[in-house]
């Protein structure tokens, strides 16, 4: 299975988990954030491997949310999400077989998406998100025939989350995947961006 359809299935699973959740009136525990102010934010990385040769990009998110369905425990929400990542890690060479180092690589995206959570009356939480939207990469390169690339494509995104919390904030662990789409196959420095993902989020819905 092609791995860019991951994210779709989690999608997949968090319809049908909220479309399974009984409705028990409106949630006592409304957020008192003003709907122009984020919501959430998130601190992780990508990490991908390619011949041999890693990248690790930590990435930095702050998210905005709109809600269309709250339950007792269960929230939809549509989501805004700007994203910026640099490579803390990078090829040694992107080119097998020349010495072709990898200088610097970016991404930056803004995601639109949809999330479901799912809060206990003891404070444990869970939920899935699924976004997509248009990216940026740029990468520079030294000794080959091409010194830097910039494109404009699309991301593809989606994580699982759970956490705990403590009184007006939850804090805990992002696990997901992201992938490009709509990428030139000449590109030499796609296969280094994106993957798997890990991470911490706070929340302050």
């Amino acid at each position: 299975m092609n791995r860019r359809f991951v994210p779709w299935l989690l999608f997949t699973l968090c319809l049908s988990v909220s479309a399974s959740a009984q409705t028990r009136g409106p949630s006592s525990s409304a957020s008192s954030t003003p709907p122009w102010l984020p919501r959430s934010a998130f601190l992780g990385t990508y990490i991908r491997e390619h011949e041999e040769q890693l990248a690790i990009l930590p990435q930095a998110r702050v998210q905005w949310e709109l809600v269309f369905y709250q339950g007792y425990r269960d929230v939809l929400a549509l989501l805004i999400e700007p994203m910026a990542a640099f490579a803390a890690v990078k090829p040694d060479t992107v080119v097998e077989g020349s010495s072709v180092p990898m200088t610097s690589l970016q991404l930056y995206s803004l995601v639109l998406g949809v999330g479901y959570r799912s809060r206990s009356s003891s404070g444990l939480e869970w939920g899935f998100q699924l976004g997509t939207g248009p990216a940026w990469y740029g990468a520079r390169f030294r000794g080959g025939s091409k010194a830097q690339e910039s494109y404009f494509v699309g991301l593809l995104d989606g994580r699982a989350q759970v956490g705990y919390r403590f009184g007006p904030v939850s804090l805990g662990v992002v696990v997901g995947y992201g992938d490009l789409y709509n990428y030139r196959r000449t590109s030499l420095a796609r296969p280094y961006t994106g993957g798997p993902q890990f991470g911490l989020y706070a929340d302050w819905r």
